[in-house]
């Protein structure tokens, strides 16, 4: 048998990444062969880009990244232990994920490595990943105004940032230390396009006079109390003939996962209650399973939307 390694040969950001985690972790061999084995040729050349990318923001360097995803992958079993004694994520309000994590610095930075490492390492997120790229963003019309709601490490900007199409790009974000995480990482991903950061809540919006073209919200709404209300505000920022992105997890629990998406249906349901129609969709469950293994033991799928306004 061919090892992972030999395999990934000819994507050698990507396989630094896994060899520098498997040096780390021999035992984590058998989940990132599953990971792997199934990939797309269109997921594979975007986990490479993206592997690339996190190269130029860890300066070659994958010692805190693979820490942190070692961390991530211990607490991510912890907290699927509470998920199936209590049916239940174990935080139901930003107050109790505040204390318990966010103010945490130290375990805020571990937590933030390991989950840029998923970007790679995670066959649900590449696949997501491609889907944004080359599913959602191909769709949108020259001269595009762009929004993301919490951008994390810029992934999904820098792909808008090179975009020639692109007019105008925005990021808001609640945190101003997850703003500088995002510049600091935009900034060493050198993007073409500007990007302007601003510090918001979507819980109580600005006024939008002009209305985005594009909106995105990738891993945002599993972390509010009103995913709902998150959504509704923003349709009001929409163009008439704009599209959103939606990427939640169901089924996830983590730290800091407050509202709990039982089923790929329950994500479709609040973002059409809230004012949209979903016109495509990718559900993508984690290594080893399909989508009927993940729905009958409630496994964790990750759902992208790609929706427009209910006219």
């Amino acid at each position: 048998m061919i090892s992972l390694l030999t395999r990934l040969e000819a994507y050698p950001s990507t396989r630094r990444l896994v060899a520098a985690v498997l040096e780390a972790m021999p035992d984590h061999l058998g989940y990132l062969e599953k990971s792997f084995d199934n990939r797309a040729p269109s997921t594979t050349e975007i986990t490479e880009k993206t592997a690339s990318l996190i190269e130029l923001m860890e300066n070659g360097r994958f010692d805190g990244l693979v820490e942190g995803y070692r961390w991530l992958c211990e607490m991510i079993q912890e907290e699927e232990l509470f998920f199936r004694r209590t049916g239940s994520y174990r935080n139901g309000s930003f107050a109790e994920v505040n204390a318990a994590v966010y103010q945490d610095r130290e375990r805020m930075s571990g937590y933030m490595d390991g989950l840029l490492a998923t970007e790679v390492l995670w066959i649900q997120h590449a696949r997501s990943m491609d889907f944004y790229v080359n599913s959602y963003l191909p769709k949108l019309g020259g001269g595009y105004r762009h929004l993301e709601i919490g951008p994390g490490h810029g992934l999904l900007l820098h792909h808008v940032a090179m975009d020639p199409r692109c007019g105008e790009i925005r990021a808001w974000d609640i945190s101003p230390a997850s703003l500088a995480r995002t510049e600091q990482c935009l900034s060493a991903m050198k993007p073409v396009n500007p990007v302007r950061l601003e510090l918001c809540d979507i819980m109580a919006p600005p006024e939008c006079p002009v209305r985005w073209d594009s909106i995105v919200l990738s891993e945002i709404l599993e972390h509010l109390e009103d995913p709902f209300g998150a959504m509704r505000n923003l349709s009001g920022c929409l163009a008439p003939h704009g599209r959103v992105y939606v990427n939640v997890p169901v089924n996830a629990p983590t730290i800091d996962h407050i509202h709990l998406f039982r089923s790929p249906e329950d994500a479709v349901a609040l973002v059409e209650k809230a004012g949209f129609v979903v016109d495509e969709m990718l559900l993508s469950p984690g290594a080893g399973y399909n989508l009927t293994k993940s729905r009958k033991r409630e496994a964790s799928i990750s759902v992208a939307l790609i929706a427009r306004a209910n006219a």
